[in-house]
């Protein structure tokens, strides 16, 4: 790396200071305190930009969780219908939603509807042999 001769570094401290104090001497209004235009609109300056919006929770494990839950209680007993019914709604609006998981959303459908499926079987069953009473 080359040094400097002690007569450049002079002349470069010299020039520094005459640049810097040049934006002053040319408005004797200007406090010498006042802020440098070119520190305040030079190409430096970076521009602002907002974060980006945090991500919403997924409904996918939520839709998953509800299925999963409506269809083991489909095998024992057809009163939990409506679990099914509210997975399927979750499951679908989790599909339609970008950044859910799309491979989760079709397992909670398909679960969800056979519990569904189940629970309507259940039902149709009992109320079949209330009649028979």
């Amino acid at each position: 790396m080359p040094s400097l001769d002690p007569s450049d570094a002079a002349r470069l401290a010299a020039q520094a200071s005459r640049s810097a104090a040049a934006p002053a001497d040319d408005d004797p209004e200007r406090l010498p305190t006042a802020q440098l235009e070119m520190a305040a609109f030079g190409d430096h300056l970076i521009p602002y930009v907002p974060p980006a919006p945090p991500t919403p929770l997924s409904l996918a494990p939520g839709a998953l969780a509800a299925a999963i839950l409506a269809l083991v209680a489909s095998f024992f007993t057809g009163w939990l219908l409506p679990l099914g019914a509210v997975a399927v709604i979750l499951s679908i609006i989790s599909l339609r939603r970008p950044h859910d998981s799309t491979r989760v959303g079709v397992w909670s459908l398909c679960l969800s509807l056979l519990s569904i499926v189940l629970s309507a079987g259940w039902l149709i069953w009992g109320f079949s042999q209330l009649a028979v009473v």
